[in-house]
């Protein structure tokens, strides 16, 4: 064979393949640089230049922005690798097809402070867009000092960038940005905060995946800006408080305000009988003004009245958040809200108890995973992410074995999942935060004192089973449905023997295995969140960055956090 022959041949194997790749390839984001150019006014232009791989998938680019109000989005202008400025068409019509909206850009205003900015994708290929806008207002006026809170990229956002930079700078000479005015926290994704050259930066370390987001909270000192939109009836520290909320800032405070109180005791030794007298003082301020309230909360939950319905929409995690920001049980108890969402997932008909024929032809009551979960079903992220995990650690013949589920959560290869699902199961709030959701508390504390008292509700009768399945896992949550169940049985005995899956709510060897392997699962998996959290840090400069950072002097960011209310969230965005 010639060499010519050879090569051409050669080539055409490496057409045939770049074919094939090409055609087998998914709409990729491999690159998203955002660059924000703070006003004096706390306008903020923006631009965010996106490198991408574009296939036959859809028919636009689009940037959501939720939750934008009173902050409006204008001026919007794209163009792509060629240098082509596409054309603003005003009023974007989502349904055209992908010819038609080539070229051309966008706005839709959905509404209530919701926008979305779209452009034509065009080709596919390798592709470049660069879309410029303005939010007027990004920077707000509260009464402590100048910040903005804003959602970059939502959750909802598909393709997911594989590295992301978000680099925050002034529009004038004299908007400078040092670590010893300012502040920067980043949430919901991994990565690093800082500040290079007078400018803000949050740049990701890990590509992003599905649960991934970029929530960032800059703070300026009062005087650096003039921002057109004032807020009054709040504070950034207040602000700041509930972004903190769930992540691993928190602990970052807990620990400087620990080494602080150390620094205090060692100056106590020196004054010598003092020590017993002051160190009484902080027991009280520590220890008996908790007391006093969680005194006070519990006198509160006997006054109100009973809520017989089901609290919240059945919404266990938000219920369970509540309990544990008022430390019902004394401790955060996040294995009643695994257990009652098994449970909540057996009456939802996800999961059940039911008789397998085994390999040697033998009945034994087993757990089976069922395949269809509908998400229209009204059931939390949560239960939807615990049936996934499930599903997939039952296998092909959906029978889950306790020791499979095990296996499954403990295998490195689904740390993925596994991470996903320890997020949304540890959620926090602090008990500030009710302060303005009484009614919620309401529900959840009014139905607490309904089921204790269930052998008194003399109107319960058997034709309501649904609702009292309901009730065995509420009180599952609540850690009384050992109670809830004798007084059920009290009522009407003849209930579990006739309705199939209040028996499998009861079941009393198949479940506590189940339970067991879930509980050290989780277990494994938070050791594993906190080993990589310490990693990430040297010993030597531990303590100091973690005070650092959570000052927003830059660090590491948290995967965790981001309440509040930030401006862009809900948006989505992407390719559809």
């Amino acid at each position: 064979m010639s060499l010519t022959s050879s090569m051409k041949m050669s080539a055409a194997a490496l057409l045939i393949l770049a074919t094939s790749t090409t055609a087998l390839a998914q709409p990729r984001l491999h690159n998203l640089d955002i660059q924000v150019v703070l006003a004096k006014n706390g306008d903020a232009s923006i631009t965010e230049t996106r490198m991408m791989t574009i296939d036959d998938t859809g028919t636009e680019c689009f940037i959501g922005l939720g939750d934008m109000s009173p902050s409006t989005v204008i001026d919007l202008t794209v163009s792509d690798e060629s240098g082509r400025q596409y054309q603003n068409i005003g009023k974007w019509m989502v349904d055209r097809s992908r010819a038609e909206k080539a070229g051309r850009c966008g706005i839709v205003e959905k509404g209530d402070g919701d926008y979305e900015l779209c452009w034509g994708i065009g080709d596919s290929g390798e592709r470049t867009f660069v879309t410029k806008y303005t939010i007027t207002g990004l920077v707000r006026a509260y009464p402590d000092a100048d910040a903005f809170r804003h959602v970059f990229l939502d959750e909802d956002v598909s393709p997911k960038p594989e590295h992301a930079k978000v680099t925050i700078v002034g529009a004038d000479t004299t908007l400078v940005f040092t670590p010893d005015t300012c502040g920067i926290w980043g949430f919901r994704f991994i990565g690093d905060l800082g500040f290079e050259n007078g400018t803000m930066v949050a740049e990701t370390t890990e590509p992003m995946n599905s649960e991934a987001a970029l929530y960032i909270m800059a703070k300026f000192p009062k005087g650096m800006l003039e921002p057109s939109i004032q807020i009054t009836d709040d504070t950034f520290e207040h602000k700041k408080d509930l972004a903190f909320e769930g992540s691993d800032y928190v602990e970052a405070v807990i620990a400087k305000s620990s080494e602080r109180s150390n620094g205090h005791l060692k100056a106590l030794g020196i004054i010598g009988g003092c020590i017993a007298g002051l160190f009484g003082l902080i027991v009280f301020i520590f220890m008996g003004i908790p007391r006093y309230k969680r005194r006070k909360h519990e006198k509160w939950v006997q006054s109100i009245d009973y809520f017989r319905s089901i609290p919240l929409n059945g919404n266990l995690q938000q219920a369970n958040d509540m309990l544990n920001a008022f430390n019902f049980g004394r401790a955060e108890d996040y294995k009643r809200l695994l257990s009652a969402t098994v449970l909540q997932l057996i009456n939802e008909g996800a999961f059940a108890v039911q008789h397998v024929q085994t390999e040697k032809g033998e009945m034994e009551k087993r757990f089976v995973v069922h395949k269809d979960l509908s998400e229209e079903k009204d059931l939390s992220p949560l239960a939807f992410k615990m049936h996934k995990i499930f599903l997939n650690a039952a296998g092909e013949n959906l029978v889950l074995d306790p020791k499979e589920l095990e296996t499954f959560m403990e295998n490195q290869d689904n740390w993925k999942t596994m991470r996903g699902f320890m997020e949304l199961l540890y959620t926090k709030r602090s008990s500030g935060y009710y302060k303005n959701h009484e009614d919620e508390m309401r529900e959840v504390y009014g139905f607490k004192r309904f089921l204790e008292d269930f052998t008194l509700m003399n109107e319960r009768h058997l034709t309501e089973t649904r609702l009292w399945r309901d009730y065995m896992v509420w009180a599952t949550l609540y850690g009384n449905a050992e109670q809830v169940m004798k007084d059920m049985k009290a009522i009407n005995p003849e209930f579990f023997k006739m309705d199939q899956i209040a028996s499998q709510l009861t079941d009393s060897i198949v479940l506590p295995a189940v339970y067991a392997s879930i509980f050290k699962g989780t277990e494994h998996a938070l050791g594993i969140m906190e080993e990589n959290r310490l990693n990430a840090l040297s010993s030597s400069s531990r303590r100091s960055s973690s005070s650092s950072r959570s000052s927003g002097r830059g660090g590491h960011s948290s995967w965790r956090g981001g309440g509040g209310g930030f401006s862009g969230r809900g948006g989505g965005g992407g390719i559809r």
